[in-house]
């Protein structure tokens, strides 16, 4: 399994905002993706300091989405007040969550 990992500096404020707009608009897309295995968002409520992982079933899986999921990253990143998102790619070699 790959994971995407995308961090952005929002507005605390709008961290809501921006789960609910993930949620109804942009999780849809992504499980229609091939390879799609989930994700998770995580925030530091004070700071605005927000996490998004996103889970692949290979690294072809998580190339091939790429394009997909820009659009996504630059509304999120928009809806929340957030700088350039800084985007990372990992191998996931150990995974507990059922």
């Amino acid at each position: 399994m790959h994971a995407r990992v995308t961090t952005l500096d929002m507005d605390p404020a709008r961290v809501d905002e921006v789960r609910d707009q993930l949620e109804r608009d942009d999780v849809p897309e992504f499980k229609k993706l091939d390879g799609f295995k989930g994700m998770t968002l995580l925030t530091e409520r004070q700071t605005g300091k927000t996490i998004a992982v996103t889970f692949w079933q290979s690294e072809d899986a998580l190339r091939q989405s790429e394009e997909a999921v820009k659009d996504a990253r630059s509304r999120a990143a928009e809806s929340g007040g957030a700088g350039e998102p800084q985007v990372e790619r990992f191998e996931v070699i150990l995974d507990t969550m059922a």
